[in-house]
């Protein structure tokens, strides 16, 4: 599970570093709050 939510964020950070770089704000922010919500479901595994 918690190589998944690795896996899954580094996606996320890869289109997020995308979308800043062509200036897409809109889906920026999009997964800004994705990789928000993602990272605290690895903070809450890695608690465990």
């Amino acid at each position: 599970m918690i190589t998944k939510l690795f896996f899954e964020i580094k996606n996320i950070l890869a289109e997020l570093a995308s979308s800043l770089i062509l200036g897409k704000n809109k889906d920026a922010a999009g997964f800004a709050m994705i990789l928000s919500e993602k990272s605290r479901a690895l903070a809450e595994e890695l608690g465990k």
